[in-house]
């Protein structure tokens, strides 16, 4: 940021505070949970169900849905250090969920949404595309779409970002984003 630039904060976000985020994003979730329900019986007719009658099966999907997190971590991680040089990224632990964290990167919005989508959209396609090489249809829709519903809150601060015509820029703060608006001053 040059010396003419100054950021304004326009809007705060706090994933972990603000009850009604909260709310909403527990609502997409559930909305992508009961999709991905559906969508899981609709493949289990088509295929005839075959693959979840193998404890294998029963372990993949337990496994699905646990090695994801740290990866979706590490992929926020990545695309940090991608899309915004120089940040410091590092990783923490509260009430059982892990979360990135930076010394208050900033992007332009474009970039922060990258940021936070870059794991629904690569882990997500990570898992399935495992899951269909396995064979598994039903497995690739429940592990694809459990991620997904778990990505509900990245996807509600890329969504407000995006949407705010007057924030330029967004920063990364302890317990969500703040969305910033440029003033070029003198």
């Amino acid at each position: 940021m040059g010396y003419h630039e100054h950021m304004q904060k326009i809007a705060s976000l706090d994933i972990l505070g603000d009850e009604d985020l909260q709310r909403r994003v527990v609502r997409v979730s559930l909305i992508a949970a009961g999709a991905t329900a559906l969508a899981a019986a609709v493949a289990g007719v088509a295929t005839g169900a075959r693959e979840v009658s193998s404890v294998l099966w029963w372990a993949a999907l337990a496994l699905g849905c646990l090695v994801p997190l740290p990866v979706h971590e590490l992929v926020h991680g990545a695309a940090f250090k991608l899309l915004c040089p120089g940040c410091r990224v590092s990783f923490g632990l509260q009430d059982a969920f892990l979360y990135t964290k930076t010394d208050g990167a900033v992007a332009p919005r474009g970039r922060m949404a990258a940021v936070l989508l870059a794991p629904a959209v690569l882990v997500t396609a990570g898992v399935a595309a495992a899951a269909l090489a396995a064979g598994c249809p039903v497995l690739a829709v429940l592990l694809a779409g459990f991620h997904l519903s778990g990505c509900a809150g990245d996807a509600l601060m890329a969504r407000a970002a995006l949407l705010d015509p007057r924030c330029t820029h967004v920063r990364d703060t302890d317990v969500g984003i703040d969305l910033l608006s440029r003033e070029v001053g003198p």
